[in-house]
């Protein structure tokens, strides 16, 4: 049987964000620390712990606008605890949009990790991160 699970693709699932009146289109790409691999990395790494009450505390505003912590807490322990222990994650591929489904322009990435876990030995990961206040936020996490 296939193991498909969709923790949170809010990539997809967020109507459009509607900009202030006045507010400046989105400006040139500019460098932010850390990086968008290296932001998913540390957020992914309280996953792995079990720390999901922090890992929802450091997703982007548009994310924690789309679910609660509770909420939030209950479906990544269901979908990553039977998976067991994080054994291997290397970074697969890294792509930087200006456009995502039903987002505002802005500055995406979309950081993609070969994984393998005790209890499941290949899977790829997905993280989707949006910059915000001059870092990268998690807006969207899947696991295939």
């Amino acid at each position: 049987m296939k193991f498909f699970v969709l923790i949170f693709a809010l990539m997809i699932a967020v109507p459009v964000l509607s900009a202030p009146s006045g507010a400046q289109p989105a400006g040139p790409s500019t460098a932010m620390t850390p990086s968008p691999d290296d932001r998913a990395k540390q957020w992914l790494t309280l996953v792995d712990d079990k720390n999901y009450t922090d890992s929802y505390n450091q997703m982007g505003a548009a994310a924690q606008g789309k679910i609660a912590a509770g909420p939030w807490t209950s479906k990544v322990s269901a979908a990553r605890e039977p998976l067991g222990a994080m054994a291997m994650r290397t970074i697969k591929d890294v792509k930087m949009t200006k456009t995502l489904p039903g987002m505002r322009d802005g500055q995406y990435a979309t950081v993609r990790f070969d994984s393998s876990f005790a209890h499941k030995a290949s899977a790829v990961e997905t993280v989707v991160l949006s910059s915000e206040k001059g870092g990268w936020s998690v807006i969207g996490y899947v696991i295939n």
